[in-house]
C-alpha cells in the first residue's frame, strides 16, 4: 500500500514526464502494455485490482488531469488529454503501442485517441462513454456548472458513492477532484463526436455499456459498431452507467477477456439497440477540443 493508500499489490506510484502525470504501474515494462483510463472523479488507482489480475502484462493508469495525484494539472481539452496519454505511451512503453481500457470520461479520451494516435494503441475497450449527441445537453452542462462548487460536500460526495458504489478509496478521490478539471472534464466528454480518423481506425475496439445506460450511449456504441472497422458492441444486462463497482469481478473478466482475445463473459449480452442510420453520416466531423 502507497502513502496515499490508493496502491493495491504489486503497483508502484510514479510520476513520468507526460504532464507530470501521475501513474500507477505494475509489471515488466518489457511486457505488452495496458493503459487504464478512469471515470470523472476517479484516479488510477480506481484500476489496481484489474492490474493485478494482468499480473503478465505491463499496466499504466495515470492519473489524468485534475484528478488523483495528478489534481495540481489544469484540465485543458480532450485532445490535449490524450496527448499526455499519448506521451505516456511513447515514454514508458519500449515498443511503442498499448491496449486501452477508458471508462465514462476515459472513454472519451479514449475515443480521441483512436482519433489522433491510432498508431500507438492494439485493443481498446471503450465503456460508457457515447459519439452521438446528448437530449438536453445545455441543461446537462448547466446542472453540472450548478452543482460542481459543492463537489467537495459531504452531501454531493455521498450521493455520487451511492451512485456508483464508491468505495471510500473512491470517495476520497472524489474529494481530491478539481472541481475545474470534473466540470471540464464531464461537459467535454458529452461533446466526444466521430471523426473520420477514428472512423478508420483499425484498432479492434470493444464498445460497452450497461443495460440501464443512458440509452443515447447504447445507441451510439450499436451505431459504431457499424461504422469502426474492426469493433463490436456488448451491453452488462440489468446494470447502469459505469457498471464497474456493482459487478467488478465480471467487469476483471471482461477487461482480460478483451486484451487477450479470448470469448467474453458469458454474463455479457450483443447490443441490440437500433442505432440511428439517419445519423451515421452527420456523426463523421471534427470532434471539439
Amino acid at each position: 500500500m502507497s502513502s496515499d493508500g490508493r496502491r493495491g499489490a504489486g503497483a508502484r506510484s510514479t510520476a513520468v514526464a507526460a504532464g507530470d502525470l501521475r501513474v500507477e504501474e505494475s509489471g515488466s515494462p518489457g511486457a505488452p502494455a495496458v493503459v487504464f483510463l478512469h471515470g470523472v472523479g476517479n484516479s488510477g488507482g480506481m484500476w489496481v485490482d484489474h492490474m493485478a489480475c494482468l499480473s503478465s502484462f505491463h499496466c499504466l493508469a495515470p492519473d489524468l488531469p485534475g484528478f488523483g495525484l495528478s489534481n495540481h494539472l489544469p484540465w485543458e481539452s480532450m485532445a490535449r488529454t490524450a496527448d499526455l496519454v499519448a506521451e505516456l505511451i511513447r515514454a514508458r512503453v519500449p515498443v511503442g503501442r498499448a491496449h486501452l481500457v477508458g471508462l465514462s470520461m476515459g472513454g472519451g479520451v479514449a475515443h480521441t485517441l483512436l482519433a489522433r494516435h491510432p498508431g500507438l494503441l492494439d485493443r481498446v475497450l471503450i465503456e460508457s462513454a457515447g459519439v452521438l449527441p446528448l437530449w438536453g445537453t445545455p441543461l446537462f452542462n448547466a446542472a453540472i456548472a450548478a452543482f460542481t462548487p459543492f463537489l467537495h460536500t459531504r452531501l454531493v460526495v455521498g450521493g455520487i458513492a451511492r451512485a456508483f458504489q464508491m468505495d471510500e478509496k473512491a470517495k476520497d478521490d472524489l474529494r481530491a477532484a478539481s472541481p475545474a478539471a470534473f466540470r471540464r472534464g464531464l461537459t467535454q466528454a458529452n461533446r466526444i463526436r466521430l471523426t473520420r480518423e477514428e472512423a478508420a481506425a483499425p484498432c479492434p475496439t470493444l464498445l460497452v455499456a450497461g443495460e440501464k445506460d443512458i440509452r443515447v450511449v447504447r445507441a451510439s456504441n450499436a451505431a459504431l459498431a457499424h461504422v469502426l472497422p474492426a469493433a463490436e458492441a456488448w451491453y452488462m444486462p440489468g446494470l447502469g452507467h459505469g457498471w464497474v463497482g456493482r459487478a467488478p469481478e465480471v467487469h476483471r473478466r471482461m477487461v482480460e477477456a478483451w486484451i487477450i482475445g479470448s470469448p467474453l463473459p458469458e454474463e455479457l449480452k450483443p447490443e441490440t439497440t437500433p442505432w440511428p442510420r439517419a445519423t451515421v453520416d452527420l456523426l463523421i466531423g471534427r470532434a471539439p477540443d
